[in-house]
């Protein structure tokens, strides 16, 4: 096979096939090989399935990543979102889409095959950004959990540092998702955690038609599989308790799915709407969307 040793044991581990960790390519079958690339496939398709981020339809993005594994990955996770990106395989090609195009957003992989590639890259990235008066988002994917090299490249004035562990790809579809819903109209935005949960940033709650949308979606979600919902309500600071059956509706599906409803940073309002609606004590709340994945995780083990 033409793959090196270090390939085959990223792809056992992106892969989480554990026991084919450290090994050499002459240990492993390509039998064994395919099973893994089509488990990592199974894995971008549960954390792509759904996701809404109409407004990046139209967003030029350029991946810098000098391995073929990755630009497989991140390209694979962006075109599922309509999104085909430019790539670049070495700093100097990179440093030539930027002086032809403006990206609005740039991820680079921060060994290109150096640090100092990847620094240097960085720095050019805000310098361009700077000159042409455009916003791009600079996010850094690396492997590396070295504070040292990660506090540098905030220093040089990255947005986002995401590290290459099992669940980068919802980091990055959280960020792309976040940053450039800027049009004040949406609603909502979907994205999946995981093969069985789903979690919504809930932007605005005051219309029958968005309960409607996010109904309709939700039993999208919980026929794809996604029967764990999440929505984060930290935009949401003014409730009428009178909405409060649109929660009830919501555990109601989730629960006859087997999964759970969770609520994250409900505001005063919220609370009061679920006592007020006696649903205090059936829906739980948490102060962050990592302690609502722990929870639900948590209670599907101990079934």
């Amino acid at each position: 096979m033409n793959i090196s040793d270090e390939q085959v044991n990223k792809i056992f581990e992106l892969a989480s096939m554990g026991n084919k960790m450290s090994i050499k390519k002459e240990e492993i079958t390509t039998k064994e090989i395919s099973e893994a690339l089509i488990e990592i496939e199974r894995k971008l398709n549960s954390f792509t399935t759904g996701v809404q981020v109409d407004s990046l339809s139209n967003k030029k993005i350029l991946i810098a990543d000098d391995l073929e594994l990755s630009i497989y990955q991140l390209s694979t996770v962006l075109k599922r979102i309509g999104i085909t990106p430019s790539v670049a395989r070495h700093k100097e090609e990179a440093l030539s889409e930027l002086s032809k195009v403006k990206f609005d957003c740039i991820i680079i992989d921060l060994f290109l095959p150096g640090s100092d590639d990847g620094f240097e890259l960085i720095q050019a990235a805000i310098e361009k950004r700077k000159e042409v008066e455009h916003d791009t988002k600079v996010v850094v994917i690396s492997g590396t959990d070295d504070n040292a090299l990660i506090e540098h490249c905030y220093e040089l004035g990255i947005d986002f540092y995401i590290q290459k562990d099992k669940d980068w790809h919802s980091k990055l579809l959280k960020y792309l998702s976040t940053s450039f819903q800027s049009d004040k109209n949406i609603a909502y935005t979907k994205y999946v955690i995981n093969n069985n949960i789903v979690s919504y940033i809930i932007k605005r709650f005051n219309e029958s038609k968005i309960y409607d949308e996010l109904i309709k979606s939700i039993n999208s979600a919980m026929y794809m599989g996604l029967k764990n919902v999440i929505f984060d309500l930290k935009e949401i600071s003014v409730f009428d308790s009178d909405n409060a059956y649109i929660f009830a509706e919501i555990y109601k599906v989730c629960a006859e799915n087997g999964g759970k409803f969770v609520l994250v940073n409900p505001s005063i309002n919220v609370k009061e709407a679920l006592s007020f609606a006696y649903l205090e004590d059936v829906i739980p709340y948490k102060n962050s969307i990592e302690d609502a994945v722990t929870l639900i995780v948590n209670q599907e083990a101990a079934q």
